[in-house]
């Protein structure tokens, strides 16, 4: 699976670097829709990955390669996670370090608040994706990953609806999260298909 995954990374990688750029200018702005957004925006990463594959036809060699259908779908989640860890390292870092010289908190729930969501929109939306492919499965990830994004952004920018809702929602939004996975996987390995 650690080349699987190294192989995303390659194909992707003109792609990261943009996304790198991105994350660090929009996080310079001190607003929690901005983490989420970019948090979960790096939860795509995999769908760019796979419509890769599929133009190139990758998946069909790799059904010749000595990889499991548990090993391919595993890769594209591990890739979201880990795309979505490393945007919500670089914002943590960015808004330590714009906090620092303008005197701003950082907010980690934030953060945590997105990752969170960003794991749950993978899993809602990847099982779809592996059946129907990336293109007739683009329209499902976009409303749920746009819709949830803005919709925890606003919510998360009210001043006045954070404090009552901040702690609930910490508890539930891992527990949600994992929950998510634990269905989402063995769903996505089922309905996997080699296009």
């Amino acid at each position: 699976m650690k080349a699987l995954i190294q192989k995303d990374f390659y194909v992707i990688w003109k792609q990261m670097r943009i996304y790198v750029v991105i994350i660090l200018l929009l996080s310079m702005i001190n607003s929690a829709f901005n983490i989420v957004f970019l948090v979960v925006w790096c939860s795509m990463l995999p769908y760019t990955a796979m419509a890769y594959d599929e133009r190139s036809h990758w998946n069909q060699l790799a059904a010749m390669m000595p990889y499991s259908k548990r090993d391919i779908v595993l890769s594209k989640y591990v890739l979201g996670w880990l795309c979505m860890a490393a945007a919500g390292l670089l914002c943590l870092a960015a808004r330590m370090v714009l906090g620092h010289f303008l005197e701003n908190e950082v907010d980690a729930s934030i953060v945590l608040t997105s990752l969170c969501l960003g794991v749950i929109s993978l899993a809602v939306t990847l099982p779809a994706v592996m059946r129907f492919g990336v293109e007739r499965g683009r329209m499902i990830f976009m409303v749920v990953i746009f819709g949830a994004a803005i919709g925890t952004g606003i919510v998360l920018d009210s001043a006045d609806i954070l404090p009552r809702i901040s702690l609930p929602l910490m508890a539930l939004m891992p527990i949600a999260a994992a929950a998510a996975t634990a269905v989402s996987i063995p769903l996505s390995m089922k309905l996997y298909q080699v296009n």
